[in-house]
């Protein structure tokens, strides 16, 4: 990134911020000479029209080069949104994003950690959770959750500039949650098959990990200690099958 260029941030929330995520934004406005403009908006129901108006008024309030989204229930480190930003570059990488460990739901006492980068399986099967990722390194990616994204400006007016104006008009072409394939997508998903669409390549920086607030604070740790669970219980029934033959 070049260093005169700036970035907004922008936050869609209920209504009210968690203490420890006005920290981190505080901590990054106090050290960081790229920000820009804070746009923050509220609301509740359909999460893609927040991320729509977010992007719109960042096109239209603002003259900053990049907008970097995120929500209130993450933490922002210094040293993440500093990856970040080093990462990121108009033409090679205009599309970084951070590693975001939401919480699915697994049936058991915890929910099952996974991170909200993807890549796309071959033979149809289509985006699987990239769970063996290499440590504090920029990998190309398929998709990514809008947790936590950070993409160039010129990105979003391509994309506006390209939208089904009769339709979709210059303010809502950005997210929409909708089937595809006899699937529910979400706005995060349909957002970036729309950027793959249009020939842009997508990439994460490993080392900028959020912690992301769950029924806890989930972070790197809960998803190494589960994906290691993991892969004892399965090497435990393999070995048992093989006894049983």
């Amino acid at each position: 990134m070049d260093l005169r260029d700036k970035v907004s941030i922008g936050v869609c929330s209920p209504g009210q911020w968690h203490a420890m995520f006005a920290t981190s934004m505080i901590d990054i406005a106090r050290s960081q000479p790229q920000l820009g403009q804070l746009i923050s908006l509220e609301g509740s129901g359909v999460i893609s029209r927040l991320r729509n108006q977010v992007v719109a008024t960042f096109l239209e309030k603002t003259t900053d080069d990049w907008l970097l989204q995120i929500d209130t229930d993450q933490i922002i480190t210094v040293d993440a949104f500093k990856k970040l930003i080093k990462a990121a570059d108009k033409d090679e990488r205009p599309i970084v994003s951070g590693i975001v460990h939401a919480g699915w739901e697994s049936g058991q006492i915890y929910p099952e950690p996974v991170p909200c980068v993807f890549k796309m399986g071959g033979d149809g099967e289509g985006l699987y959770a990239m769970h063996d990722y290499p440590e504090d390194a920029v990998v190309e990616i398929d998709a990514a959750g809008t947790g936590c994204i950070l993409v160039h400006r010129r990105v979003w007016e391509e994309m506006r500039d390209k939208a089904d104006i009769d339709h979709e008009s210059d303010k809502w072409c950005w997210y929409r949650d909708m089937p595809i394939n006899g699937h529910w997508v979400g706005e995060d998903i349909f957002w970036s098959i729309r950027v793959k669409a249009l020939g842009y390549k997508m990439y994460a920086h490993t080392g900028a990990q959020l912690s992301h607030q769950r029924r806890y604070w989930m972070t790197k740790d809960h998803h190494t200690d589960y994906a290691r669970f993991t892969k004892a219980r399965h090497q435990s029934i393999e070995q048992t099958l093989q006894v049983n033959e």
